[in-house]
């Protein structure tokens, strides 16, 4: 069992050495109020 914490550990700390480098960072920077804010209105232009 002591081999199995070891890799949980290592990956881990490798996943968050990794993580300022990945397009995973754009995660921080999504706006709160997406999912309760209102509809856009879209018209014809006809």
């Amino acid at each position: 069992m002591e081999g199995i914490d070891r890799i949980h550990l290592i990956l881990g700390v490798t996943i968050f050495l990794v993580f300022p480098f990945t397009r995973l960072v754009h995660i921080w920077s999504a706006p709160v109020e997406y999912f309760t804010r209102r509809y856009q209105v879209m018209r014809a232009r006809n």
